[in-house]
């Protein structure tokens, strides 16, 4: 095992990856109409969710993994919870505050809402345990964005389980870990499917983490494998990508396969795969930090966390003026945008400048 010290990467091509896969997810919650090409993308959010996944696995096994190379195998878990906490809880607990008040304030302008859905449990979702009030009524939230959140819960549940598996693993067992994780939760999607339990957990998504951990631990510790893809050339691997959306557009629109599992079988290694066409320095899958795409995804959290708000807000007005899909749809992305950036540099990045402190 190498112990050389070594430099935290900045992934540049990721702020795109999370903005594409964010986008899947706002199609997915917009009223794009049935006859649109959009619909065959707005399909099923969830792939972009598993993305969303996926990349967390890699940066989070890639930070724990560079950590431990540096302090010869040692992990400073105060540290590692208090950072992904000023990532995560200011903007959670803030949206949480606003679904709290959301009720009233509809009343107070007499604006009608649907009772769909069950009645937020304000203490599992302050703790982060909404997905398995989702995973019991079998139903989601009715004020938003708490429709959203339970891949919030799941992704602090594997905060806290990768922190403490990594403080507890050495380095040269990390394989036995992504692999036994993999393995661990293909058997609970089976318990889950054959009692017919709703798979919103972490014991059923945490291959989605492992299948992003593989690739980190390539990066970190198999230079030899990276130098091998870097003879490819970059033609293949974007030809590999677009092949990885067609194949996307494919599952989303039939039913050529119909067991989850074998789903997000396939899903996490072709998006374990694309992470690795993205690695190396030279011939890889890029895209450039130049574009729109790379510039708002740097701000995907707020994205995520705002759009179900501003979607039912312009889905309401559209119907009293009647407006097009289209415009509903153009005028809720523009207001995500402008309010997750302005979250972002005046709310989010006050708790980030902390990070420095520690």
């Amino acid at each position: 095992m190498n112990f050389i010290q070594k430099d935290r990467v900045h992934f540049h091509t990721f702020d795109s990856l999370r903005f594409l896969s964010f986008l899947l997810v706002f199609l997915h919650h917009s009223p794009v109409p049935k006859d649109n090409f959009l619909h065959y993308f707005a399909k099923e959010g969830g792939i972009g969710v598993s993305f969303f996944f996926v990349l967390s696995g890699f940066l989070i096994t890639y930070i724990l993994m560079v950590e431990k190379v540096n302090t010869h195998g040692k992990i400073d878990l105060k540290k590692f919870f208090i950072r992904r906490i000023l990532r995560i809880w200011p903007l959670y607990y803030a949206m949480v505050l606003f679904a709290m008040f959301t009720p009233f304030i509809l009343d107070f302008f007499h604006i009608s809402y649907s009772n769909e859905g069950y009645e937020p449990n304000w203490f599992l979702t302050c703790t982060f345990l909404e997905n398995y009030m989702q995973m019991w009524t079998g139903t989601f939230p009715n004020v938003s964005p708490l429709n959203v959140i339970w891949s919030l819960c799941i992704e602090e549940h594997f905060y806290i389980f990768w922190g403490l598996a990594f403080y507890w693993t050495s380095l040269k067992n990390i394989p036995k870990l992504l692999l036994g994780c993999i393995v661990f939760s293909f058997v609970m999607q089976t318990v889950y499917q054959h009692y017919g339990i709703i798979t919103l957990d972490l014991f059923t998504n945490i291959h989605y983490f492992a299948f992003g951990g593989i690739p980190a631990y390539i990066f970190v510790f198999r230079k030899d494998i990276i130098k091998k893809l870097e003879l490819i050339p970059a033609v293949y691997k974007y030809l590999y990508a677009l092949s990885v959306l067609a194949i996307i557009i494919l599952l989303a629109n039939t039913g050529i396969i119909s067991d989850p599992k074998v789903i997000s079988l396939l899903l996490s290694i072709l998006f374990s795969g694309l992470i690795l066409s993205t690695l190396g320095t030279k011939n890889v899958f890029k895209i450039s930090d130049k574009t729109i795409p790379a510039k708002l995804g740097k701000y995907t959290y707020g994205l995520y966390l705002l759009h179900p708000v501003f979607i039912m807000l312009f889905v309401k007005m559209g119907n009293y003026f009647e407006w097009s899909w289209f415009v509903i749809v153009l005028l809720s992305f523009m207001a995500t945008v402008i309010f997750s950036f302005l979250s972002y540099h005046l709310f989010e990045k006050q708790f980030l400048k902390l990070k420095s402190k520690l």
